[in-house]
């Protein structure tokens, strides 16, 4: 079975980590015995460390990388993804909205041959304002850098190995994950996933 990692960034999210932790780890073993959960605390002022900590002395297969200050959400995946020795890479939020459930689909997916899956949340689970907010952002983002953005897609997606190291050889210092992606190119799709309002 292949080794599978997971890499979250975590910030401001001490009540969900134990449970964002469980239902990884319950839908992975279905996938593979063999898998590691790296989660990067992102300079939270709550206590997210020490919820990373405890998990991390209870299972080995849960490893923490602490930053030293808050540098943002696309700098704490590309730490993660620095530290991954998967060969298959899931990226996900740690709120929930990302849903671990789906990381069998994904997977599935996958094994059709593609190298990036990428969840599509056709019924997003925000309020209205941060929606709004991230149409006007895709859409000025396209404008500017002449490409065609989806506000239905960020993070959330399974990555072949070689296309993490394509990502980690980039080594700018203004990081935007999805952008990037995109940029290396290799063999992509997208599937529909459900997504959940924030747990806390």
């Amino acid at each position: 079975m292949p080794l599978i990692s997971i890499v979250s960034p975590v910030y401001m999210a001490q009540n969900i980590v134990p449970e964002l932790i469980k239902r990884i780890i319950s839908t992975v073993e279905i996938i593979s015995s063999d898998f590691e959960i790296i989660l990067v605390e992102d300079g939270s002022t709550d206590h997210s460390w020490t919820e990373i900590e405890k998990a991390c002395l209870s299972d080995s297969r849960v490893k923490g990388i602490k930053l030293s200050r808050n540098f943002g959400q696309h700098y704490a995946i590309t730490a993660g993804l620095d530290n991954v020795k998967g060969e298959w890479i899931v990226v996900m939020d740690c709120d929930l909205q990302d849903q671990p459930e789906e990381i069998e689909k994904l997977f599935s997916k996958a094994q059709e041959g593609f190298d990036v899956v990428l969840g599509q949340r056709t019924l997003r689970k925000d309020y209205y304002y941060k929606r709004f907010f991230s149409i006007v952002f895709y859409k000025t983002l396209g404008y500017l850098t002449g490409t065609r953005q989806d506000s239905s897609i960020a993070n959330f997606g399974i990555y072949n190995k070689k296309v993490v190291q394509s990502i980690c050889s980039m080594r700018e210092s203004i990081r935007y994950f999805p952008t990037m992606v995109k940029w290396v190119g290799y063999n992509q799709t997208s599937i529909t996933i459900n997504h959940s309002e924030r747990l806390s």
